[in-house]
């Protein structure tokens, strides 16, 4: 059995799965079955660069403190390191992937990442993919969408998982 995780938003370690790949493989092990494969899809590492959109904002919000200078800043962006954070790790994930490119490159990323895994474990039939928020997005998109082009590796994605 192979198990493949997708992961979310927000997610920067490679590692994420592995608090549930734990509790499977002592769920597993407490029934006295063979113990499933796991990998990780990662693909965080193509969600870079959303740092600069807050340069931007901080630049403004230092231009706009020195023009007015009785204004404090925590009026203006309450919460300022909270929001930011948020901003980037959820909206900007999402807003990401849904850039025609990014998008392109994570598909691409997650289906090497499953051919890989297929081929280490050629010997296994079943697979079983887990999917989290954003991950669960991406995969009904690589399942199920029709706008890609013709080259996109969703196609492939839905080959491996059909043979």
């Amino acid at each position: 059995m192979l198990i493949l995780f997708i992961h979310g938003v927000a997610e920067s370690k490679v590692k994420f799965a592995d608090p549930l790949k734990k509790l499977i493989q002592t769920e597993f092990s407490q029934r006295g079955q063979k113990l499933p494969h796991f990998h990780s899809g990662f693909y965080a590492d193509i969600l870079n660069n959303k740092g600069k959109v807050w340069n931007f904002i901080y630049q403004d919000l230092e231009k706009f403190k020195q023009e007015n200078s009785y204004v404090d800043d925590q009026d203006i962006f309450r919460g300022k390191d909270l929001r930011s954070g948020f901003i980037s790790d959820f909206v900007g994930d999402a807003f990401t992937y849904l850039n025609f490119q990014r998008g392109k490159k994570i598909r691409q990323s997650i289906t090497e990442h499953l051919e890989d895994f297929i081929t280490h474990h050629a010997q296994e039939q079943e697979l079983h993919i887990i999917a989290h928020s954003m991950g669960t997005v991406i995969l009904w998109d690589m399942l199920f969408s029709d706008n890609f082009e013709n080259n996109d590796l969703a196609f492939k994605f839905r080959s491996l998982i059909n043979s």
